[in-house]
Formats: C-alpha cells, structure tokens, sequence
C-alpha cells in the first residue's frame, strides 16, 4: 500500500479539501476491501487444483486445439497447488482466464483473482474478475460462503462505482 497517498499526505502536501475529501473515500474503499479479504479466503478455503490452469487455458486462446502432452506442458508452468499461491504477475498476464477456464478452474481460481483485485482496490485496472462475478457463471459451484462473498465483492464495487 505505499504507493497510495493517504488523506493525511494528501493534507500535508497542501491539496485543496475536496481533493483531501476524495482520498479519504479511496482510504475508506481500500479498507472495506481489505476486510472482505479474510472472509473470501476461509470461505474458498480447500478449492481443489484443477486440471485446466492459467497457462492451460491462455494455450486454449492461443492454439485452440491442444493435445495431452501440450495440456501437461502448460500445466507444469503453474506449480501453484492453492488459490492462495497464484502469484500475482501469473494472474494480471492471464486476464482471459474466466473465457477459456472449466468449471473447477473458474472455481479455484475466482479467489484469487477477487483477492488481487481487492489488495490493490480501488485502482486495480484488471477486471476479469468482476465481470466474471456479474456473469454468475458456474455459481451452481458455489456454497452459500462463497456466495455471499461474490455478492460483497459486488456490492462493495458498486458502492464504490466502480467497473460499471
């Protein structure tokens, strides 16, 4: 978080109050969002791997088509065996992951996309994942947790106004 400028920075940097005013609404946003954090993490806590991982379905939008050995190649470059260890680099170069993803990899992987969305809100510019929580694909997957943290996840980005 030490590249957002808090309200108090803002003020000692002599920005005039309604500038003070809108980082003090980023602050209250950015801490919201921290908060929905935990809650999304016990919740999808134990998501299994799946067999169609971030490298897998990028290999789908580029080469359409892909044979077993391909399949296992790609899967081998995401060692990740938990939501929780997909590295962030990994998911802001896969932003088309909820396009080509099955089922359980839309599962596994909807957490951790919401986590990293929510560490840098509100001024993340990767939205695949918000846009993949308004479609509710696959949320017959979803346990009642789970649901109520897309639907918080939701909520707090449209309070905000935000990915509209």
């Amino acid at each position: 978080m030490s590249d957002f400028i808090t309200p108090a920075e803002a003020k000692a940097r002599g920005f005039d109050p309604a500038t003070v005013s809108q980082y003090e609404t980023i602050e209250r946003a950015r801490e919201e969002a921290l908060q929905l954090i935990p809650e999304i993490e016990v919740a999808f806590e134990g998501v299994p791997r799946p067999q169609t991982t971030l490298s897998v379905a990028k290999g789908y939008d580029d080469e359409w088509d892909l044979s077993a050995e391909r399949i296992e190649e790609l899967r081998s470059r995401d060692p990740e065996s938990v939501w929780q260890d997909v590295p962030d680099q990994s998911m802001e170069a896969r932003q088309e992951y909820f396009t080509f993803s099955d089922p359980p990899g839309w599962l596994f992987y909807l957490p951790a996309f919401m986590c990293h969305y929510l560490r840098n809100f509100p001024d993340d510019g990767w939205d695949a994942v918000y846009q993949a929580c308004q479609r509710k694909t696959h949320f017959d997957l979803l346990n009642e947790a789970q649901i109520q943290c897309v639907d918080s996840f939701l909520e707090l980005c449209g309070r905000h106004q935000l990915r509209r």
